[in-house]
């Protein structure tokens, strides 16, 4: 099994070597980044670019070029993000709408415990809902390789390929204790941003320019945990 370290090393070596190293690629996707956030998602061209760093298994950053088959491949993953998550949301509303009607009552009948039962109730639809957004993301993320090796979009609901890859190769145990890795990393890149954000225009500037290389280093992350390598 491949080693942590050596995950994340290599990941960083490709976003210094593709990105760091080949500046103008950086600022393209820096604009390709502002351009998908201003549109909501809508010109999703980063989004494609992953895709293609995902189908690419080898270490050499792939170019960016053909833009139409970016927005193409972009779209392909907003889709799969979405079908993913329905559960969540479908958890989120549902435990959300009952403890909004109990609020409502409470309010009514002016009862205490109805108060209380839609606290509980929306506490633990909150909790169950970020369980089962926790779980889809650890599938959707390897889904996302999964599609992009072949192509084809149905691939990404493959479920039982996708969790016998995890499970042959870095393992659940493995995979689990490498996203708190990468939750860990993700929560002082936050705080640092945070800081910079203190200071007019470059707190944004930092954000702006560092999503594209945190993007692709996640990108090759679950890349190299699909492979398991390097």
């Amino acid at each position: 099994m491949a080693s942590y370290s050596a995950i994340i090393t290599n990941a960083s070596d490709y976003v210094k070597s593709g990105l760091i190293d080949h500046w103008k690629r950086w600022i393209i996707l820096v604009i390709l980044s502002v351009i998908q956030i201003f549109t909501i998602n809508i010109v999703p061209l980063v989004s494609g670019y992953l895709v293609r760093v995902y189908a690419n298994p080898d270490d050499i950053a792939p170019e960016i070029d053909e833009y139409g088959r970016l927005f193409v491949d972009g779209w392909k993953m907003n889709i799969v993000t979405i079908l993913y998550l329905i559960p969540a949301i479908i958890v989120a509303v549902a435990f959300g709408a009952i403890g909004v009607i109990s609020a409502l009552a409470g309010l009514l009948t002016e009862g205490k415990i109805t108060h209380i039962t839609g606290l509980v109730v929306g506490s633990i639809g909150i909790l169950l809902a970020f369980l089962v957004f926790l779980l889809i993301t650890l599938v959707m993320n390897m889904a996302y390789v999964h599609f992009s090796r072949s192509g084809r979009i149905l691939d990404a609901f493959s479920v039982g390929a996708i969790t016998r890859q995890i499970s042959d190769g870095i393992g659940w145990g493995g995979y689990i204790v490498m996203w708190i890795i990468v939750w860990i990393l993700m929560t002082v890149l936050f705080f640092i941003v945070s800081g910079l954000a203190m200071i007019p225009i470059i707190g944004w500037l930092a954000l702006i320019v560092l999503t594209p290389l945190w993007s692709v280093f996640i990108a090759k992350i679950n890349s190299n945990i699909y492979d398991n390598r390097p």
